[in-house]
């Protein structure tokens, strides 16, 4: 049984228990953070023991690194933790098979891969570009861009999250790469 008060914690809070060492930090993470890793986990690891056996490594690892990181915001340090745990996993459970991540990167490629591209790009500056090319697009594109390319969600759960049509996620979705690529290619990042 969690305790109210951790339901109740901020940031800094379960970051000073990380840092104590006390059990109740893991407890505070698993309630706050629990069913948005297992979701995020779940689409990148269809077997649901995959799945949260990647969030209790999520916890490990957080577990670990807090002391000494001292991650300020910790939503998305928890979650970039948990995706990367939960691609580890799913790398390893699928050498040969195609996931459906897998499949949602493929529709990537074409923005992010080109003569050059890859020789002359640092991952964070092209990190950088994206998120500076999301910032000047409607919030409806960068969510269904996120929950595509980031959360792994496919389409038709974008579309159900969303209340729109599969196709019209799809139309969105190809729009935003094409714009994708355009900005790229204006920043420099294609020959």
């Amino acid at each position: 049984m969690i305790d109210k008060e951790v339901l109740t914690m901020d940031d800094q809070t379960i970051i000073s228990l990380l840092w104590q060492r006390s059990q109740q930090a893991l407890d505070a993470l698993a309630d706050r953070f629990g069913s948005g890793l297992l979701a995020m986990a779940r689409n990148f690891l269809p077997d649901l023991r995959d799945a949260e056996e990647a969030v209790s490594d999520t916890y490990l690892a957080i577990w670990n690194a807090i002391p000494p990181a001292k991650p300020n915001p910790l939503t998305p340090y928890v979650y970039r933790i948990g995706r990367n745990t939960a691609l580890k996993r799913q790398r390893y459970l699928s050498a040969q098979k195609r996931s459906s991540y897998e499949v949602s990167l493929e529709e990537l490629s074409g923005c992010l891969s080109g003569p050059g591209l890859e020789h002359r790009t640092d991952a964070r500056a092209l990190g950088r570009a994206i998120d500076a090319f999301l910032k000047n697009q409607t919030q409806t594109s960068r969510i269904i861009f996120l929950r595509r390319y980031w959360f792994g969600d496919s389409v038709k759960d974008i579309a159900r999250r969303m209340g729109m049509k599969e196709s019209a996620v799809s139309v969105r979705l190809l729009r935003t790469r094409e714009k994708l690529k355009d900005y790229l290619t204006e920043e420099g990042y294609y020959e």
